[in-house]
């Protein structure tokens, strides 16, 4: 499979898998309330098409579920984002800045719909993290558990999207045109940029 995927998509899916394990290691070790365990996901997407962004996706969560097995079943959402990403890369809509807020929107409502789900009927409403402190606020203000999950994510995953959709976007235009050709839809950037 790989190999029908390309020489760069191989070299690139390692890289962006680490991107997510030290995004989301970082976040946890300082306890914050973000994620910024998808940017991989998003840029191998953004780069590669939908079938990168999945398996970067897939794999991340096995990864990163081996020490935390509450992660496993949020590949899901991983896999989601990244087809959602490299989906939108295919349209070109990586390549300006309205069509990347756009992208993050996209990505967003995604997480909305597969994560917020998840975590109340698998999990009871946390699935730890520092997010889960906002969930409980919501919880202790009298709001239902679906309520307070929701309200959660709307805060956490719109900050946390947005700056990992822009940190590709912008990581994209640092991409030496040379290097971007390589890519399964490096051609969009440099057509745009030309």
């Amino acid at each position: 499979m790989l190999k029908k995927l390309g020489m760069m998509t191989t070299l690139l899916i390692p890289i962006c898998i680490a991107v997510n394990v030290v995004g989301g290691y970082i976040v946890t070790l300082l306890k914050l309330p973000l994620y910024l365990d998808v940017i991989g996901t998003i840029l191998a997407g953004a780069l590669t098409g939908p079938i990168g962004g999945a398996l970067v996706g897939l794999v991340t969560n096995l990864i990163t579920g081996i020490g935390n097995p509450v992660l496993i079943p949020f590949a899901v959402v991983n896999i989601a984002v990244g087809i959602v990403a490299g989906l939108c890369a295919r349209k070109g809509w990586f390549t300006t800045f309205k069509m990347t807020v756009v992208t993050s929107i996209l990505i967003w409502a995604i997480v909305q719909v597969t994560a917020v789900p998840m975590t109340v009927i698998l999990f009871g409403g946390t699935a730890g993290g520092g997010s889960s402190v906002i969930t409980s606020f919501f919880l202790a203000s009298g709001k239902g558990i679906w309520e307070a999950v929701f309200s959660q994510s709307i805060i956490v995953e719109t900050v946390d999207k947005l700056l990992a959709t822009f940190i590709v976007y912008f990581v994209i235009k640092r991409i030496p045109e040379s290097t971007l050709i390589k890519f399964n839809l490096g051609s969009r950037y440099v057509e745009e940029a030309a």
